[in-house]
């Protein structure tokens, strides 16, 4: 797989004060507006993103309102050397996942599509992130996770069922993401 690393003069990796935060799928609409708050806030930013739903305009615009430039990877969660190459060269204080498939329909008529991307991408992150020692994550979920809810809006209490492939991939990984918390006691 082709990549294109944009801008990454920026790397601070011996930055004993760490605040440097991965953003997968930091182009898109969330992951762009996330970046802004979270520059703004203080931290540094790298964006890692293949740009299958999304353009580099995107980031050109989250660079003017946040008023500097933000180191950019184009790749995908699936490449595990990039990931290991980006984690090598960076020193992450954590990860924002936005990176992932979103589209219902498509998920029900593609649901290998969905799962190779949401559940496999993100195993490959949390194994690259694990190799690294890097473990703040915030994992971008869905309400549909919830499937059908009985009460708007919904509690995170409520129980959780999914109707479709992409709610499942999401559900999925929350559930990894328990596993792996409660097998970490750190």
């Amino acid at each position: 797989m082709n990549h294109k690393t944009i801008n990454t003069s920026n790397q601070n990796s011996n930055n004993n004060n760490n605040n440097k935060i991965l953003v997968t799928g930091g182009v898109g609409y969330i992951g762009s507006h996330t970046c802004i708050e979270l520059i703004a806030a203080g931290y540094d930013v790298v964006v890692y993103d293949n740009l299958s739903n999304s353009n580099l305009e995107a980031l050109k615009r989250t660079e003017q309102i946040a008023g500097k430039s933000i180191p950019f990877i184009e790749g995908d969660v699936l490449d595990v050397q990039l990931l290991n190459q980006v984690f090598g060269e960076h020193d992450f204080f954590g990860v924002i996942h936005f990176a992932g498939l979103k589209a219902v329909g498509e998920s029900v008529a593609e649901p290998l599509k969905y799962y190779k991307n949401n559940v496999t991408g993100t195993l490959e992150l949390l194994e690259v992130m694990q190799a690294h020692n890097v473990k703040n994550f915030v994992f971008s979920s869905s309400a549909t996770v919830y499937g059908d809810p009985e009460v708007l809006p919904i509690p995170e209490t409520a129980p959780r069922s999914c109707t479709n492939p992409y709610g499942q991939s999401k559900l999925t990984v929350e559930h990894i993401l328990q596993d792996l918390a409660q097998a970490d006691s750190s």
